[in-house]
């Protein structure tokens, strides 16, 4: 057995070691940050339910068999058995995350199992100290937490039956689950300890805002990768030896070719084919969808009495009501009235108008006294729980039948979607019995619904064509299954769309011949050995310029390009992002010289960089809300480097040890 200990830190220099990487990552991770979810504990409890792995992961591994240990941490044994499960575990997520693009080729497994290996034993770190200093989280704490769990809800509450289905669902007995939350509990108050005891001055917030808007006065010397490439001569051991090296960059895809078979809405609407008397009898059961809706446009003048108001108050109102009708009667306008008397200070100011209204807007009494009147009419005082009411109809139409000559196209579409979907929802049922029932063929589903088997090849995790075009199908496709030889399940793809498909012919994922890839491995090399003569020629150049030699007296070719930048900012995209991220990590000019540094961009080209002024942000442009900002985000972070910083001594302080590296 080995030891785990690697050298012993003091807790500060463990924490400046930290913050010290925290701060040179800092300005190039900025927009992949993202701010902690709401109701983490509910949420990493869910996580524990379907995939039982985190940092601090909630799992009780344990091995009740004679098999030897990989880790041991303090007393507690993690065997390969654990490692496999979290290794898994981690692979599942890494694949939700990246989705179709995800390949096990873009990631080194040895390493996921090492990272699932130290997550393990950082995992008992953590809980052997939460036992050790006494975290305990009450009864009440845990019920809280439970109860909380929308996966435990039903109409809107904690449901005992669904909480205990879900469960032994996933082999889980509500004793180990209230002790896993218990342990999730106690787990947070000790990160929290931690986190939220973190604090941040204003000078770091004005440090933090001179580094981030800090700019660099920059040139370049860019020698491209064009100049040199197509002189070079590559021998056929050299392709050779290339090939043999990285045959992981020549990989063809796997492949699938399928047949399938949709039930879909469109088409079935393409099959219907109604006769003018269907049309016209459908028109005559749905009149009401051909309705134009007709309208009530009205004015009122409002005086305001509500229930509470007492007896002789109301009367008063009832009064000025009735004033203000009389003058209407000897003539004066309405709208003018409306303005000067009306207490409704919404349609007021507007000479009263109330605009459409539908029903149920200014209720019973009101409506009703509306439809009594015609056109330009002008009812009596009208009491509502508003008050009292003279009401104006203004305008009005009625409904109105639209011919049927002028919705002929409407009718026709509704008439087709109606008996489409009809047989569409008759048929989707026994579309899935049949792909079910009849697993080693699409004949019988065809034979029995009426539809046609068709055909899609070359089909990728990455196609976008066809019905390959969703991710659903992609899926199914590669799904272990359907590559067994079976019928997929029914797959909705879209609004009344349903598929079943099987695999015709499946190509693995394999490194393809030399001779296939042989122009692709060429210039591959062409442009290695073009970038080392460029990096050589580069280096002499670097050297003339450390000698007193000025940049851009060296500009003297096609082959030897100056760009003349000037101040670039951290996020400046008139800059290749290798180049900026290089001229960010050079060191600062001294004694009035400039600092070179080389740079190699993505696309082979070599620069050589000149930084001649540093200048930081002014703190004094910041706005408040822009101060208060940075300041959570500096303690989100810092906090997170303190916990990390302290793990960092939990397992330099313990005893762990290391047998053979986990498998």
């Amino acid at each position: 057995m080995v030891l785990y200990k690697l050298r012993v830190l003091s807790f500060e220099s463990t924490v400046k070691h930290y913050f010290f990487k925290f701060l040179c990552g800092l300005f190039f991770m900025l927009d992949r940050l993202r701010v902690h979810v709401k109701g983490w504990l509910g949420m990493v409890i869910l996580i524990m339910i379907s995939i039982p792995f985190a940092l601090f992961g909630l799992q009780n591994y344990t091995n009740g068999g004679s098999e030897k240990a990989v880790a041991e941490v303090g007393d507690y044994k993690i065997y390969q058995a654990d490692v496999n499960q979290a290794y898994q575990n981690r692979v599942a997520q890494l694949k939700e995350q990246y989705g179709d693009q995800y390949s096990a080729d873009l990631f080194n497994q040895d390493a996921i199992r090492q990272e699932s290996l130290n997550r393990l034993i950082q995992e008992q770190l953590v809980l052997q100290t939460v036992n050790k200093d006494g975290y305990v989280a009450s009864n009440k704490a845990v019920l809280d937490v439970i109860s909380n769990i929308d996966a435990f809800h039903k109409d809107g509450r904690f449901d005992k039956t669904t909480y205990e289905q879900l469960l032994q669902a996933r082999g889980l007995t509500t004793t180990d689950f209230v002790e896993t939350v218990r342990a999730s509990i106690e787990r947070e108050q000790f990160i929290n300890s931690i986190k939220g005891t973190t604090l941040v001055d204003e000078s770091d917030i004005d440090e933090f805002h001179r580094l981030t808007n800090q700019t660099r006065d920059i040139k370049y010397l860019l020698l491209p990768i064009s100049s040199v490439v197509n002189e070079v001569v590559v021998t056929d051991e050299e392709l050779n030896e290339h090939y043999s090296q990285n045959k992981l960059l020549y990989r063809s895809p796997e492949e699938a070719s399928i047949e399938y078979i949709s039930l879909n809405l469109s088409d079935l609407m393409s099959e219907v084919s109604p006769s003018k008397d269907e049309l016209l009898a459908f028109y005559e059961r749905e009149r009401q969808s051909f309705t134009v809706s007709g309208h009530r446009r009205a004015s009122h003048i409002l005086i305001e009495a509500t229930a509470d108001l007492a007896d002789a108050e109301r009367e008063e109102k009832r009064a000025k009501a009735d004033m203000v009708l009389s003058r209407l009667n000897k003539g004066e306008n309405f709208a003018s009235l409306a303005k000067e008397l009306s207490e409704d200070i919404g349609s007021a100011e507007s000479g009263g108008d109330l605009g459409i209204i539908t029903d149920g807007m200014m209720g019973a009494e009101f409506e009703k006294t509306l439809d009594s009147l015609e056109e330009g009419e002008v009812s009596n005082v009208v009491q509502t729980q508003y008050g009292f009411h003279i009401i104006k109809l203004v305008s009005k139409e009625a409904d109105k039948v639209q011919p049927y000559e002028a919705v002929e196209e409407t009718v026709t579409e509704l008439f087709k979607l109606n008996v489409a979907s009809e047989r569409f929802y008759q048929l989707a049922e026994r579309f899935a019995e049949l792909a079910f029932e009849n697993p080693d063929s699409l004949n019988p589903i065809a034979d029995e619904l009426g539809l046609t088997v068709e055909q899609q090849t070359g089909i990728t995790r990455t196609s976008d064509e066809g019905i390959a075009a969703s991710t659903k199908v992609r899926q199914a496709v590669f799904n272990e299954d359907v590559l067994a030889g079976n019928n997929s399940d029914a797959i909705e793809i879209g609004s009344e769309h349903l598929v079943v498909l099987r695999i015709n012919d499946y190509v693995p994922e394999a490194t393809m011949p030399l001779t296939a890839v042989k122009d692709r491995v060429e210039l591959s090399v062409k442009k290695d050995k073009a970038n080392e003569l460029l990096t050589q020629k580069a280096a002499d150049l670097l050297s003339q310029l450390t000698s007193g030699v000025t940049i851009n007296t060296l500009s003297t070719s096609d082959d030897v390009l100056l760009e003349d930048i000037g101040p670039v900012t951290r996020h400046d995209k008139s800059v290749p992002v290798k180049l900026l991220n290089d001229a960010f990590s050079m060191s600062h000019p001294t004694q009035g010289k400039p600092s070179f540094k080389l740079s190699t961009l993505d696309n082979g080209d070599v620069a050589i960089i000149e930084l001649s002024k540093v200048t930081d942000g002014d703190p004094t442009e910041m706005t408040e809300t822009s101060r208060q900002t940075f300041k959570q985000f500096l303690s989100r972070l810092t906090g997170e480097v303190m916990l990390a910083a302290t793990i960092e001594n939990l397992s330099v302080e313990a005893d762990v040890v290391l047998a053979n590296q986990a498998q």
